[in-house]
């Protein structure tokens, strides 16, 4: 049973050329996948509530990598994956030059968000938040708003990171911040809930008010943990606002600020092209108009 699941984690991150540290393989490791299979529809989203696989301690993934899982499973340099799939090992490995330098530009700017009014909470996400970057890849972020203020914390966040001359636009990718995912306290993941979300939420990195990160990982561990059951939440320690933030929320927590917010709403949604993997709700604003997933899970299932 162990060993089946290793190898189906492995598989599942192997198609998207991801090869796993032992930490990271213990983290994502999937649960049983005929039960997972069973709870998905016919677009490979879950639709009813999958039953709970067992959790697995580190040391049991270790001993059945070392053990059942020799001949199919290589490491090389702390990395795991597919036996004969060397290459992406040393593909991940190259680049982490670019991910280290890519840091320092996240580090620096993406703080500057906890200032904006009705922030509540910012995550790295995408390829950089698990080491998978590329020289060209953008650096995609969550971002978690006032349930009130979506629309004008979209406009406000676009409009600084166009200033700083960072947003990812058109043919400007490499380096850019992708702005494509905008969700509201207290947001219980309705639509979109398959394998691939399921991993990208559970390894976000908290970047600005760690706690609202954390809140919605907890919220959405009902679905979440049912195909990664091994997958825990951290609980950081309540984040201290913004001066400046507290100060222009005053300003704007009145029926002025209130017809921003409906105006800034308006003017997104006229230029919103819906599509089967755009999501537009009072809460959640998605934008993934070139999906791949369900490719991935087509090529994941029939191999599983």
């Amino acid at each position: 049973m162990l060993e089946q699941r290793i190898i189906s984690t492995l598989k599942f991150f192997d198609l998207q050329d991801c090869p796993l540290t032992l930490l990271e393989l213990h983290k994502f490791l999937l649960a049983n996948i005929e039960t997972v299979r069973q709870s998905l529809d016919e677009k490979f989203e879950l639709n009813q509530p999958s039953p709970a696989s067992p959790a697995v301690a580190v040391e049991a993934v270790l001993a059945c990598l070392e053990g059942e899982c020799a001949g199919e499973v290589m490491e090389y340099k702390g990395f795991y994956a597919l036996a004969g799939r060397q290459e992406l090992i040393q593909q991940r490995l190259n680049n982490y030059y670019y991910g280290f330098a890519r840091e320092k530009l996240i580090k620096r700017f993406a703080s500057g968000l906890r200032h904006l009014p009705f922030v509540r909470g910012v995550a790295l996400a995408g390829s950089q938040a698990l080491g998978l970057q590329k020289m060209g890849s953008d650096i995609d972020l969550l971002i978690i708003t006032d349930q009130k203020f979506m629309g004008l914390v979209r406009l406000l966040v676009t409009c600084y990171f166009q200033i700083l001359g960072l947003r990812r636009h058109s043919d400007k990718v490499a380096n850019r911040f992708c702005l494509n995912h905008y969700i509201a306290v207290g947001k219980i993941i309705d639509q979109d809930k398959n394998l691939y979300s399921a991993a990208e939420y559970l390894k976000l990195r908290p970047l600005v008010y760690h706690e609202a990160v954390a809140n919605f990982q907890k919220q959405n561990h009902g679905w979440t943990a049912s195909l990664f059951p091994n997958a825990s939440i951290e609980s950081p320690s309540k984040d201290q606002p913004s001066r400046l933030q507290s100060l222009l929320e005053r300003l704007l927590t009145n029926p002025f600020g209130l017809f921003l917010e409906k105006f800034s709403r308006m003017l997104q949604r006229r230029r919103i092209t819906k599509s089967e993997f755009i999501v537009v709700s009072d809460d959640e604003l998605s934008f993934h108009p070139n999906n791949r997933k369900q490719q991935l899970f087509k090529s994941f299932f029939q191999n599983a």
